[in-house]
Formats: structure tokens, C-alpha cells, sequence
């Protein structure tokens, strides 16, 4: 009986592998990340609008009718109005926030932000909630005193108070799971 002859290796030489190869295991290792489509900046916009111009719109109006001075004596409808443009400029920097934000890896989608992270977007929520009140109150004609303090009570509803129930709701939720 004869042996099988084993076969010729050839050299152990580096083989390169063609371009579609190497896109689909760099997209296997290192998936790319999509930017939001039409879909998402309408949805991102809408929200913007929805979060932004009621309560805007409840402290403009509560500010005219507790203080009329507050506003210039300004009527509901121009509160609304007011409101109206706060809102869009908000829905417009929410929508050039969400194209120029670097999107985030899965990696990072699953890890818990640290605190000081956190902190920065919160302030600088913030100033931006301030900055469009200011602009949209400027152009009204109101006074530095009166913008500073509408802008300081807009900046409160949006940024303080969602914060406070959220602390409380927690704080709730702690003292029903102690209490079972």
C-alpha cells in the first residue's frame, strides 16, 4: 500500500485580502454609527416644541397676569407668541445639537455618564434655555430687569423642576421598596 502523499504548502506568506472583505470585518469590529435621518430631526423638533413652549408659555402667561409690569403689561396672545418663538429657537438648536453631536458608540450608549458629564450638559441646557429667552425678550423691547427675570423663571420650569419631581419620584420609590 502506498501512502497518501501530503500536500505542498506554499510559504506561509501574507495574503491581502480585497477591499469589500476588509469594509465587512471593519464593520464587524468597529461598527459605523448612523446620523439620525428626516425621521429623527422632525421627532427631535416636535419634542423640542412640545417640552419647551407650554411651560414658556405658563410662566410668560402667569408672570402677565401676576405682575403685569413683569412683561410690559403684554396681552396672552403676545405671551404665546413670545412662547411660540422661545420654542423654535429651542427646536432649532435641538435639531443643529443633534446633527453636530458626535453620536454615541454602543459602548457608551450602555455606560452611566459620569457626574461631572452630566453637570456640563445640565448648565449648559441651561444657558442655552436663557440665551433664546433673552433673545426672544429682547426683541420684544423689554428692559434687562424684566428679561433677566423671565429668563431666570423659564430657565427654573425647564431645567430645576423636571429635576425636583425626578428626585422626588425617586425618593418615593426608595421609601416604598423599604417599606415591603
Amino acid at each position: 500500500m502506498s501512502q497518501p502523499t501530503p500536500e505542498i504548502r506554499p510559504n506561509r506568506q501574507l495574503v491581502y485580502a480585497s477591499d469589500e472583505l476588509m469594509g465587512r470585518i471593519a464593520q464587524q469590529v468597529q461598527p459605523q454609527i448612523q446620523q439620525p435621518g428626516a425621521v429623527g430631526l422632525v421627532r427631535v423638533a416636535l419634542l423640542a416644541y412640545v417640552f419647551s413652549w407650554l411651560p414658556a408659555f405658563v410662566v410668560l402667561a402667569a408672570a402677565t397676569a401676576v405682575a403685569p409690569a413683569a412683561t410690559s403689561g403684554a396681552s396672552v396672545a403676545a405671551t404665546a407668541l413670545w412662547a411660540l418663538q422661545f420654542a423654535t429657537l429651542i427646536a432649532i438648536s435641538a435639531v443643529v445639537t443633534t446633527l453636530v453631536r458626535r453620536p454615541a458608540t454602543p459602548a457608551e450608549q450602555g455606560a452611566d455618564a459620569p457626574p461631572s458629564r452630566i453637570l456640563l450638559r445640565a448648565v449648559r441646557g441651561a444657558l442655552l434655555t436663557i440665551a433664546c429667552a433673552a433673545l426672544v425678550l429682547a426683541w420684544q423691547g423689554l428692559s434687562v430687569g424684566q428679561i433677566a427675570v423671565l429668563a431666570g423663571m423659564i430657565a427654573a420650569v425647564l431645567h430645576l423642576a423636571p429635576v425636583l419631581i425626578a428626585r422626588l419620584m425617586l425618593r418615593r420609590q426608595r421609601g416604598d421598596a423599604a417599606a415591603r
